[in-house]
This record gives C-alpha cells, structure tokens and sequence, in this order.
C-alpha cells in the first residue's frame, strides 16, 4: 500500500558538515550615494571575522569588503563593498568550495525593499541590500540601482548546492520598514532606508501569489529581524562603540558555546538582545534544511530547553510531554548546572503543570529538560481477547515496545481484530464508524513492526486529541469552498481543489483540466492534483502548517519544506499543488493550522510533527515554539487565552483510489 504526495508549487527561500570553510564578510558604513551612513558595520565585520577564527576558520580564507576604518584582524583579505566585489567575492568563494566545504556569507549594513517584478515574492516586495555604490530607483532599468536582490543570493545558493557546498548566510540588515520606530539617533540607529529614500515608485508593487521551487542543497539563513521589522544598532561599553545588536549578541553566543546548533544560536542571541526601552524592538529568526546542526566548528549540540514561568512548564501534549515525568531546572538557557528538579503533574495541548521537588530552587529557574520521561497515558489502549491472541511473541513483548499502555481499564482506543489485521477503534466498539475502511489500521505482522505502527498511530492521535483541545468551544464552519474549524468570528480562507490527472506510458503526465473545488470529504484517483490556496483574511500575519497524515498513521509535512519560512503576510496568499498517487484505496487526511503572529514574534511551525510523528527525547525546534505559545512577550504562537479568533484548522478528508481510466 502506498501513497505519496509529490509538491509541484511551494514559495521559499534560502547549510553543515565542512572540511573548508571560506568566508565573505560584508560591512556597508560609508554610503557613496545616500545619506544613510553607519558606525556599526565596521566594528560588526572585525567582531565577526574574530569570532569565525576562535572557531576554527583561518584568516586567510575570510574576505572581508568594508570600510577602510574598520578593525579586522591580520591575515585577511581586504576590499570595498561594492556590488561588484560582493557578488565576485561570493561567487569566488563557493567556486573554490567542494562538497562537504561551507561558505559563510555575512552583511552588516541596509536593508530595504523593492518593487517584486517576477511574482515570487507574497508580500509584492523583494528584500534587498544595499552595497557601498547604491543609488535610488532607476526607472531605465526598473531597480534600484547597484542594489543586491534576495532572488540574487538564491542564485548563489543553487551554485552552492549544484557544489555540494554548505551555505551559511547571516544578515543584520533590516527586512522591511512597516510597523516600527527607531528610537532616538543618539542612543539607536535603524538599518533600513524608506522607499521614499531610493525614489520607489507606488506602482510597481507586484501582488501575485508567492510560488516557486524550494531549492536544493544545504543551507541556512540568520535573520537579524522578523519580514515586518528593522534591525537597529548601538553603543556598546565604555568606549562607545557601535554594533548591530544582532550581531554583538550572535558573537557572543558563537564565542562562549562550542557545541550548538543555528536554532539554539539565534533563540540565545534573541535573549540577550537589547530593546531600547521598548522602542527598538527586534526578533532574529533563523530557517534552512540545517537550522538544527551544528554551528561552525562545533559538534553535536546537547538538547534544547523548554521554557518555565512559575511552575508552568511552556510545553505540553504536542511537545511528547508526559504527566509523571521529571524536568531538570535551569536558570539560564545554557547553563550546565541544574538549579533544582520537578514533576509534571497535570498536562494540556501546548502547557503543563510542575511540581517543585525538594531541595527547592534558590533562584528563578526559565528553563526545563525532561530527564526521565513517564509513561504516555493520555493515549491508553485495550486489546481485545482475539486481537491478543493473533500476536506473534505475546502481549508481554509488544508492551514492553510501546510506550502506552495496553490494557486500560478505562481506554481512550480498543485493539480488535478486523479478520485480516490489527484495527483501532472508539471506546463504544463500532468498527469502521465513518464509513469502510475509516477505523485505523495496524496491519499484521511481527512485534516489531506492529509497535512501530502503534508509535505512528499514537502519534497520530496524540495530534487530534491536541487539536481538539485547542478548538474546544468552537464553530464548525460550511462554506463553498472551506470546512474545519475555528476560534472567533474570522479567519483565514482556505480552499481546496482537484484537478483530474492523465497517465501516459505508465507514469502520471501534467493534468490539463479545471480545477474544481472540494470540501470536507472528496475522492480523488491516482495523478490527480490536490490544490490548497491559503488567503490570509485576518488582517495579521499568519504562521501555517500544512500537515498530511497518510494511511499508515504517519504525519508528513506538506508546508513548510526544508525548514524555511511558513510566515504569510495580512493579505497574502499561498498557492500549493500536489500530485496525488496511489495504488490502493485509502483514507487520508489534510490538516492546515493557522496561528497568529504577534508583532515581532518568532515564526510558529508545527512542521516537527512530520516524519515520524512526535519527538521521543529530543524537543529540538519544538522547545522555542511551545516556549511561547501562551507567553505574549516571547509570542511565537497562539494564546489558549479566551481571546479571540487565534487558532484555526481546516481539514480536508481525502478517499483515494487507484488511476481508473486507463492509458
């Protein structure tokens, strides 16, 4: 039995192991042609070029273009950043790189936005940084002129991943303007220029729907601010000198921990970030198929924390936390000495409760790591006299397997015996409820590939059991084109469809039909096209994850892909096609979660929850997420907080069938 979805359209952007690492480090200050100059940039790009040696990166393989004043350590190439020495450089250095070697590609200086004129981009706008030789807009050429595109450094990326080579890129450089304020010149200094300052014209703002290919390779990106923010620098010590906070705070991170990954580098940075009373307010993000490996010239990093506040414990059921588990206490995020330990005493979707253990703490404890996890039973299953007795080495070894128990007094699931194979059902006993073949299925076999199946079942509803507590109390809403449900009067618009596919020389071909809208439940055969349009509608922006589970009870992430950004813009959209294939008839489901973002928050994935379901001991990126999903201040996802319209999930029930119709 087998079914797969194949993404023909998905919107994205653009790292790893390394044997050389090559290094392009650029600081923008001294504007030729805008009055827009820096003091940051040409301390930020010494700092950083110090910091990548003190990991192992020797000087003669950094490039550094800036400023003539800037301090840079001895040994490394020098030049102006122009944006023809920064391409060059950059394109150098990934041409001398093999596999298995990383580039690192470092700006420091102003960002801004331009008029998207090839529709790749949501929002209308493309981010773009400005070199040394910048000029506003030329209508000659329809750019700003001299400016470097972000679609120019996803050219590089494909270079990079064409090579084999690993790409780092940080920029600490502002990525929109929309929204925020610099606080006062003398104590803050934003890096963004208007679109009135390089003459852009109203329009030429594209408003396509954001689409394209994620691209191959290895790679990740640090953000020194969210799309919707500034990226701002200051004085710092005695001496007064000027930094981006990003990068003042990434360095110090990258200079006092050897072992983390890219996630962790920028969560513990953000921590450390200053604010300027509140007015300079930034949030760095991170994204990339190796946001979670190991930043340069360090190993394996141990695991990341979940956030405390009081005795609640900021992650809960999605996260694989269990009622009965113990937590060691930290006060810092990468302290290595814990402060105390808890018991998990009570758990809901997204949070727990602890319970203190003696010698209590001395200090305030804000993070968490679960060191003996207890066993699972808000998932507790039954099996049945007959489905006991079709177990190849016995109940005994299948429990000892699992980590839920089998025979429940009270289950939430029984284990029956369909006459062919292993089936989950209801506490009320009815087989198959919602019609033949509804009812999961475990298949038969040995122990071993029997409690595999059980994992991904129990993951499976480990999901919907956190789903429904998160929509408890809501509306189901029918629509023409939407069905699911929602908390609040509004929400974002989804809308699938189905387009009939054709099958030449075996093979599924491009279907050439109209698409045509589906709800709730459809039917669709192999090769046809299952399309999903998100709208965003709410008048915020919006974080989504598009979840698929399959027949077997797995959970595959549909959207985001490759670890990048899931972030629509308040009137946005988001267009994506799969191709469907199958050589059975099955039931399978797809499952869109839209969460809103606060301003200036963190992205909110739920994207951990696909391939292979819920994570056993590592929390890795899930332990930022739940972190904040109650906690406005860090507001990476939704409040449970009787607020409003926060969470909404839309389904779509999919009965798929073989190819019918020949070739």
């Amino acid at each position: 039995m087998m079914t797969r979805l194949i993404p023909l359209l998905l919107a994205l952007w653009p790292l790893g192991t390394h044997a050389e690492t090559r290094a392009v480090l650029v600081g923008v200050g001294d504007y030729l042609y805008l009055d827009a100059d820096l003091q940051g940039p040409v301390n930020d790009v010494g700092l950083m070029a110090d910091t990548l040696m003190r990991r192992g990166v020797a000087a003669a393989a950094i490039t550094v273009l800036s400023d003539a004043a800037a301090r840079v350590p001895d040994g490394t190439v020098r030049g102006l950043p122009d944006r023809v020495a920064i391409l060059d450089a950059l394109g150098g250095a990934i041409a001398a790189s093999g596999p298995g070697d990383t580039v690192v590609f470092y700006f420091s200086g102003h960002g801004a936005q331009a008029p998207d004129l090839n529709g790749d981009e949501g929002g209308g706008m493309d981010e773009i940084f400005l070199p040394r030789d910048t000029r506003g807009w030329n209508g000659g050429i329809g750019a700003v002129e001299n400016a470097i595109l972000d679609d120019e450094f996803g050219t590089f990326t494909e270079q990079a991943a064409a090579q084999g080579v690993q790409l780092v890129a940080i920029l600490d450089a502002c990525h929109s303007g929309t929204g925020f304020r610099a606080g006062p010149e003398t104590d803050v200094r934003a890096r963004y220029i208007t679109p009135a300052q390089l003459g852009l014209p109203d329009d030429q703002v594209s408003d396509a729907v954001g689409q394209g290919q994620a691209p191959a390779g290895d790679y990740v990106f640090l953000y020194a601010a969210q799309s919707d923010q500034r990226a701002f620098e200051y004085p710092v010590g005695d001496a007064r000198l000027w930094h981006g906070d990003f990068t003042r705070a990434l360095a110090s991170v990258m200079q006092e921990v050897p072992d983390i990954t890219y996630t962790a580098l920028v969560q513990a940075a953000a921590a450390r970030m200053r604010t300027a009373g509140g007015q300079a307010a930034q949030t760095p993000d991170v994204e990339g198929p190796l946001a979670d490996a190991p930043v340069i010239g360090g190993d394996a990093p141990g695991l990341l924390r979940m956030q405390v506040d009081g005795q609640t414990l900021r992650a809960g059921l999605l996260a694989g936390v269990t009622k009965g588990s113990i937590v060691a206490l930290y006060a810092g995020q990468l302290d290595d000495t814990p402060a105390g330990q808890a018991e998990v005493t009570e758990v809901r979707a997204t949070e727990a409760d602890l319970r203190y253990i003696e010698p209590f703490p001395t200090e305030k404890v804000a993070y968490a790591q679960i060191t003996d996890r207890a066993l699972d039973t808000s998932i507790a299953l039954n099996f049945s006299a007959e489905a006991q007795a079709h177990l190849t080495d016995g109940f005994d070894a299948l429990a000892a397997r699992v980590d839920v128990p089998l025979d429940a007094a009270t289950p939430s699931h029984r284990v029956v015996w369909d006459g062919a194979q292993f089936a989950l059902i209801g506490p009320d006993g009815v087989l198959d409820a919602g019609g033949d073949g509804t009812s999961i299925r475990l298949g038969a076999g040995d122990t071993d590939a029997l409690a595999q199946r059980i994992g991904l079942a129990v993951g499976r509803l480990r999901l919907e059991k956190a789903l429904a507590q998160m929509g408890r109390g809501a509306q189901i809403e029918q629509g023409a084109v939407k069905t699911g449900f929602a908390l609040g009067p509004t929400g974002p618009t989804v809308s699938f469809t189905l387009t009939t596919g054709r099958m030449r020389g075996g093979k599924c071909a491009t279907p050439d039909g109209t698409p045509q809208p589906v709800t709730g439940r459809a039917t669709a055969h192999s090769c046809d096209v299952l399309g999903l349009r998100y709208d965003n509608t709410t008048g915020g922006m919006q974080d989504v994850t598009v979840l698929y589970i399959n027949a077997d009870n797995s959970i595959t992430t549909l959207w985001p892909t490759r670890n990048l950004s899931n972030r629509i813009e308040a009137g946005g959209s988001q267009q994506m096609d799969f191709a469907l294939v199958a050589d059975a008839v099955l039931h399978e489901q797809v499952i869109v979660v839209s969460v809103p973002a606060e301003p200036g928050s963190m992205r909110t994935t739920l994207a951990f929850l696909g391939g292979g379901g819920l994570p056993a001991s590592s929390m890795g990126a899930v332990a930022e997420y739940m972190a904040s999903v109650t906690d406005p201040a860090q507001s990476r996802g939704f409040s449970l907080k009787p607020k409003g319209a926060d969470l909404s999930v839309h389904r779509l029930d999919l009965t798929l069938t073989p190819f019918q119709t020949g070739d």
